[in-house]
């Protein structure tokens, strides 16, 4: 779980810099919540980066990868079904938002629920180009499934 913690982040600081213009049509206003919010990231602030990614959001209601980050600092600040409604609206306003699906997968993974993990990679699959990567998200595919059809274990206090 640290692993993944540390990778959010990580993710979550590429893209405020990667997005810092927001989205061509969103006020400066917009702009600078969602650059309040990236400074928040790297202070590990989840709570203020939601709070700063919602009021750009309110400016700006149809940027998928304004949902994205909020959907990674909710993850990081532990709101795990907050996060995945975010991710699920990033991919309603981007359906082939590839990171989107990738994090959402994960999520699902966490949860138990790999089927929808499943079906994320899967359709994530054909946007990826690398086949190094392709051979990753392959991997992904095929660990979900061995974890859908392994028996459980039952942990005895």
């Amino acid at each position: 779980m640290m692993v993944r913690k540390v990778s959010c982040f990580a993710l979550c600081l590429f893209f405020a810099v990667l997005f810092s213009s927001v989205s061509a049509g969103a006020s400066s206003e917009a702009r600078d919540y969602f650059r309040e919010g990236y400074a928040a990231c790297v202070a590990r602030e989840w709570d203020k980066a939601v709070a700063l990614y919602s009021s750009s959001l309110e400016l700006d209601p149809d940027n998928a990868e304004v949902y994205f980050q909020r959907a990674v600092a909710r993850e990081m600040a532990g709101r795990t079904d907050d996060a995945i409604a975010d991710y699920q609206k990033a991919l309603q306003l981007k359906p082939g938002y590839y990171l989107a699906m990738e994090y959402l997968a994960k999520l699902y993974e966490s949860k138990g629920q790999y089927g929808k993990a499943i079906d994320l990679y899967t359709r994530a699959l054909p946007l990826v180009t690398d086949s190094k990567w392709r051979s990753m998200v392959n991997w992904w595919i095929s660990e979900a499934k061995k974890n859908i059809t392994a028996p459980r274990r039952i942990e005895r206090k």
